[in-house]
């Protein structure tokens, strides 16, 4: 089944699924609202360039945008992290884990992946 990922670095999509963490902060919207059944892949290393990928990436869950609001200077206190203006929170909802976790390439943005076809974990 070819569905819709995004990859973030570990270990906030243990978090998410810990319910420790509700929100991703992102300096770009999702393509719509409410964006369903989005699957999170946990990577070790941040994806800052056009094409750049981590072929060890974990999918690790599968969640529901529900909104999105600006990220303010208190909610990234609130985290305990630094704040840093025209950033907006994705609010996640209906945190599904996928155990055991699936191995995939992470990439950048929002991309597909196919669910059907893992590969064994060499981690």
């Amino acid at each position: 089944m070819i569905v819709n990922a995004l990859s973030i670095v570990s270990p906030s999509v243990q978090n998410i699924v810990a319910g420790k963490k509700v929100v991703e902060i992102r300096r770009w919207l999702p393509p719509e609202i409410p964006f369903l059944d989005l699957v999170l892949v946990e990577n070790e290393i941040y994806l800052t360039e056009e094409g750049q990928e981590d072929p060890n990436g974990l999918a690790r869950a599968i969640v529901d945008i529900t909104g999105v609001h600006e990220w303010a200077p208190k909610e990234a206190e609130s985290q305990g992290i630094e704040w840093i203006p025209n950033y907006v929170c994705w609010e996640l909802s209906n945190v599904r884990p996928i155990v055991p976790p699936i191995l995939c390439v992470a990439r950048r943005k929002i991309y597909k992946i196919d669910i059907n076809a893992p590969l064994p974990i060499g981690r």
